[in-house]
């Protein structure tokens, strides 16, 4: 039932409210990490709009979060459900798209808005690929590879040597630095971030996170690798150490343009829900696609 509309204003988030913008996205059913907001809020505090009323209570979100200098990525859109179709989401949107300026932007509509982001909000480039939201709630792990002769799983932690390697591998994936992000997905709550390692040469090959989901399971992302054998060493090693994925189960978002890793849930059993469209404001983003087995994040990140 529609609710009468209180005065508010649109301004940035606080950390602090956190727990309740969490709270409504949980409305919309769709997965998000139990401590991600906390995470992508330390990367960058201005990327969070909010709309308030004179009380504090949050009527609705968007984010827009900086991934380099020119390009945005939008997402973690949602007004209360008794607020919606008030002009609270237009106002919030358009905050965030004048912080987004002239840089190029990105954004994975949900299937049923695609042609109203493509067609009327500017977001008119659409790539020919698609993200695809993988869950299984029991996992074939015995199909696995299980062990790399002259490869170690090594658990970070934000003070690990090895970081700044691992930021280095992150950034050859994407083409650009994403500066202290890995830290602090290392410093995240309630998830476990662990790097593929050649033993003597210290070599990063991949790296992945598992997280508590909202929605009761566990989150992998993301998950990149130089090779299948290599993610799958990686995911094995996450689901055993986090127990919630084995006795709740998994999600996970790959992209439909690494075959390999389409491959990779399929033996493994995960059910794989209908595309996700990507679509930019200016051009297509590249990255080393063939390295991309999971996701980072859907609201916060191109990959």
């Amino acid at each position: 039932m529609a609710s009468q509309l209180p005065d508010y204003t649109i301004r940035l988030m606080k950390k602090e409210e956190i727990p309740e913008v969490l709270d409504i996205w949980r409305e919309t059913q769709l997965s998000e990490g139990t401590h991600s907001l906390d995470t992508w809020f330390s990367f960058d505090p201005e990327g969070f709009y909010v709309a308030v009323t004179n009380d504090g209570e949050i009527l609705g979100v968007c984010a827009g979060v900086l991934q380099s200098e020119d390009l945005a990525f939008i997402g973690l859109y949602v007004v209360k459900s008794s607020y919606q179709r008030k002009g609270i989401g237009k106002r919030i949107w358009d905050t965030v798209m004048e912080r987004v300026g002239l840089r190029n932007a990105g954004v994975n509509p949900v299937p049923e808005q695609l042609a109203n982001y493509r067609d009327r909000a500017g977001f008119g480039i659409q790539t020919s690929w698609c993200s695809v939201v993988c869950i299984a709630r029991d996992i074939l792990t015995s199909e696995l590879c299980t062990n790399i002769p002259g490869l170690e799983i090594q658990v970070l932690k934000p003070d690990d040597d090895i970081i700044d390697e691992v930021t280095v591998y992150d950034a050859d994936v994407y083409g650009f630095s994403r500066r202290n992000l890995v830290k602090l997905l290392c410093e995240e709550g309630d998830s476990i971030t662990v790097a593929a390692i050649t033993v003597g040469e210290r070599k990063v090959c991949g790296y992945g996170c598992i997280k508590e989901n909202i929605k009761g399971n566990a989150l992998v992302g993301p998950l990149y690798a130089d090779e299948t054998d290599i993610a799958e060493l990686i995911l094995y090693y996450l689901i055993k150490a986090f127990p919630l994925a084995e006795s709740r189960g998994v999600t996970m978002m790959t992209i439909d343009c690494n075959q390999s890793a389409i491959d990779m849930t399929e033996k493994l059993g995960f059910f794989k829900e209908p595309g996700i469209a990507r679509l930019y404001t200016k051009e297509e983003v590249n990255v080393k696609f063939e390295k991309v087995f999971g996701q980072h994040n859907l609201n916060f990140s191109v990959f």
